[in-house]
């Protein structure tokens, strides 16, 4: 006997509609004349169901049917061959989330880097009071500066989206590239150190307009020489 005459058997005997039959396994009617009349088979997860529903062995709905015998041993045998390429596809969707996730913290980090670069470059550095605006001190040699640089530690800069409002600036590092033409409104490039040197904001009007705040642990005496 064909599956699908023993099928069409099972569903008979229980006095079922080709319509209630498929509700039973949550599809169409369609479907199950398609079953019935060898135009398809169900899945062997299906067969399964309809071995426990209706308490007959597979080997009783699959005898003689040596055709779909052959299917579900060609099914099972694949089984490992698709376990493997969906492992591989797991593996490279957690690679490519990885790269994502690397290549936007890495962008995201531009501005700190961009400080640093400013920082390698600039020829003078004046470190005045955020408050008064008083000039505190002022750096002119590179030395000075690779000292400030090294104090200031950026590799280390964490970013942060906002500084706590009851933390006040205490000094404002102006930077200079060239000391024959001060930087104009145009092109300012500051760092403003925060309460015990914990937060600082790097700002600059060119290129493009920036200002990102960072959490720190800058030394604040040696900074400024006291």
């Amino acid at each position: 006997m064909q599956l699908g005459q023993a099928i069409a058997q099972i569903r008979k005997e229980r006095g079922l509609t080709q319509e209630a039959f498929a509700k039973v396994f949550n599809v169409t009617r369609q479907t199950v004349s398609n079953w019935e009349n060898e135009k398809s088979y169900p899945d062997l997860s299906t067969l399964v169901k309809i071995s426990d529903e209706f308490n007959v062995s597979l080997d009783v709905l699959l005898k003689g049917d040596f055709r779909m015998v052959k299917d579900i041993d060609k099914k099972i045998k694949k089984q490992p061959f698709y376990i493997g390429i969906i492992i591989g596809l797991i593996v490279i969707v957690i690679a490519l989330f990885s790269f994502i996730y690397v290549n936007d913290k890495r962008l995201s980090d531009t501005t700190k880097d961009y400080a640093d670069f400013m920082l390698n470059s600039v020829v003078s550095i004046e470190i005045h009071d955020s408050q008064s605006g008083e000039l505190i001190t002022k750096y002119g040699d590179k030395s000075s500066i690779d000292k400030v640089n090294a104090i200031l530690d950026i590799e280390n800069w964490e970013k942060v989206e906002n500084i706590d409002k009851n933390i006040s600036p205490i000094y404002t590092l102006e930077l200079y590239c060239n000391t024959t033409k001060q930087d104009t409104d145009d092109d300012i490039k500051e760092i403003t150190i925060y309460s015990n040197g914990k937060y600082v904001s790097f700002f600059t009007t060119s290129p493009g307009g920036v200002k990102q705040n960072y959490k720190t642990n800058i030394d604040i005496a040696e900074l400024i020489g006291k």
